[in-house]
């Protein structure tokens, strides 16, 4: 072999060494992504995975887990903050869960992913109020997503994305012969549709990526006759984020997220009211959250991420416990399962 073809292996080895790094990266930019209710205690997944990065190569898998603790302490009724007649002092949860994605081929993934809450934690005014908990697992969901456009060279890459949620249980969760309120199920308990388009385009020059994530999130309508307050619908979710991701120094990335999630109002057909008649009043919101985070390569196979979610804008429909922070870390390694190049 002469000097020059090595070094020009050498040098297209590099380039996808660099190529399959930001990636991951990119990947883990989006783990404070998922659309979810994003309300005092979630219900349904928080935190999401590689579901909205763009496609792996052929043959590759990719294996995420991570963990998100989130904590509220304030009541917002529209755009404001309100502390008339309010229940809960604040709420927290704790919530773990791992994702799968594969490469089925060069333009097309498919990804898979699951969670479970530790707990999910209501603390009262009324000192005399026990305090309230619910866990357990979450809903889980399969994606698949097709890359219409993609130019390694030039770093631009178009994916869109089609998948489905689905509870491990349709039905609600009971603790000591009690059924747990709404707020801290673990589920929805109900399946789900969702559509996402992922826009991404990286300057190498400058060590710089710029990505958009859309994504929206239809939930079906739950009912059973047997159990109580099942004839239920959560509000459709449609997700906008927009990520800067810089190189700082060798191994490390720094991101910026300003992410957009807009809820519509919560539907209850077992219980109806004058004012809105199936809709739930005190559901729906729009929310603006600001993300810094910081991934770390080790060894070159493996990635660490931490970030926190700042909520800078809320409103919020009729009068709801809202999101004051929350912080995740995750980890995150690509495997090459296809033939070894000798």
């Amino acid at each position: 072999m002469s000097t020059t073809t090595l070094k020009q292996k050498l040098s297209l080895s590099g380039r996808i060494t660099k190529t399959a790094l930001s990636l991951v990266i990119s990947a883990f930019s989006v783990f404070s992504a998922l659309p979810c209710v994003a309300q005092c205690c979630s219900t349904g997944s928080p935190v999401g995975a590689s579901v909205y990065v763009g496609v792996l190569g052929k043959n590759y898998l990719r294996a995420i887990t991570y963990y998100r603790h989130s904590y509220s302490d304030t009541y917002y009724e529209g755009s404001g903050k309100t502390t008339d007649n309010v229940d809960l002092a604040n709420s927290s949860y704790n919530f773990a869960g791992i994702a799968v994605a594969y490469g089925i081929t060069k333009r097309l993934t498919i990804e898979t992913d699951a969670g479970y809450y530790f707990d999910k934690t209501q603390n009262h005014n009324n000192p005399l109020v026990p305090q309230s908990k619910g866990y357990g697992m979450s809903n889980g969901s399969v994606t698949l997503k097709y890359g219409a456009f993609i130019k390694p060279a030039s770093q631009v890459e178009i994916t869109a994305g089609a998948g489905f949620r689905y509870p491990f249980t349709l039905n609600p969760q009971y603790i000591d012969g009690h059924q747990v309120s709404r707020d801290l199920q673990p589920s929805t308990n109900a399946f789900g549709a969702s559509a996402m388009l992922f826009l991404n385009k990286g300057f190498p020059s400058i060590t710089l990526r710029i990505f958009s994530i859309n994504r929206y999130d239809y939930n079906f309508r739950i009912k059973n006759d047997y159990i109580q307050q099942t004839d239920y619908k959560y509000g459709n979710i449609l997700l906008n984020s927009i990520f800067v991701s810089k190189k700082i120094m060798k191994y490390f990335f720094g991101i910026i997220q300003i992410r957009n999630e807009w809820k519509t109002n919560d539907q209850d057909y077992a219980n109806t009211n004058d004012e809105g008649g199936n809709k739930v009043i005190n559901s729906g919101f729009d929310l603006v959250t600001v993300s810094p985070q910081l991934s770390y390569s080790i060894v070159g196979k493996w990635n660490l991420t931490i970030l926190c979610d700042i909520p800078v804008y809320k409103y919020y429909n009729g009068k709801q416990m809202t999101p004051k922070y929350s912080f995740a870390v995750s980890l995150t390694r690509d495997f090459n399962l296809g033939k070894k190049q000798p």
